[in-house]
């Protein structure tokens, strides 16, 4: 039964830091591009009428509907896998560094998105179809790194998983596992 609130535990958190990376995600990335944001981004997500009232804010709640889904996928698949552990203290601990590791992937590949767009020597005129944008090489970096981003949380919650059975399989120190007198 401890294993149960576990699981649901950690599906809270995945959520909430999900939720959370998005809303800081979107706030720097707003500062690379806005109008990734003001341009594109409202559009899709139907906010054109109202979000250039507050387009920080409305860039934030983007942010947090863009990945809160995410977070609920990482948190229920991290979660099954976590089932494997011994008690609901090490199924907690473990699950919740693959959520970090997840995480940190997520913000890495993100970091080569921007990287990888950066240096790209691609002439940006006439860019975003069927929009018209005046920064097209800094839409285009946003665009990179949400891009990228998506593919690390994916990897992240793979290494995640592998993380979690090679803990359960001694695999990975652990120091609380490990006799004192070594």
């Amino acid at each position: 039964m401890k294993k149960f609130g576990v699981f649901i535990l950690t599906i809270i958190i995945s959520v909430l830091l999900a939720s959370f990376y998005g809303a800081i995600h979107d706030q720097i990335t707003y500062s690379i591009s806005s109008e990734y944001f003001t341009i594109f981004k409202f559009d899709q997500f139907g906010f054109q009428d109202w979000g250039h009232q507050n387009p920080r804010l409305t860039t934030a709640l983007i942010g947090v509907l863009a990945t809160w889904w995410v977070g609920l996928y990482i948190g229920i698949f991290q979660a099954l896998v976590g089932l494997i552990h011994s008690n609901y203290k090490l199924m907690f601990r473990n699950v919740l560094k693959s959520i970090l590791i997840t995480l940190g992937i997520t913000a890495i590949f993100g970091f080569i998105g921007f990287i990888l767009e950066y240096f790209n020597p691609e002439v940006y005129e006439n860019c975003c179809f069927p929009y018209t944008i005046k920064d097209g090489k800094s839409f285009k970096i946003v665009g990179s790194i949400h891009n990228y981003g998506y593919i690390g949380g994916e990897i992240g919650a793979f290494v995640g998983l592998v993380y979690q059975i090679m803990i359960k399989k001694g695999l990975v120190f652990n120091q609380k596992l490990q006799p004192k007198n070594l």
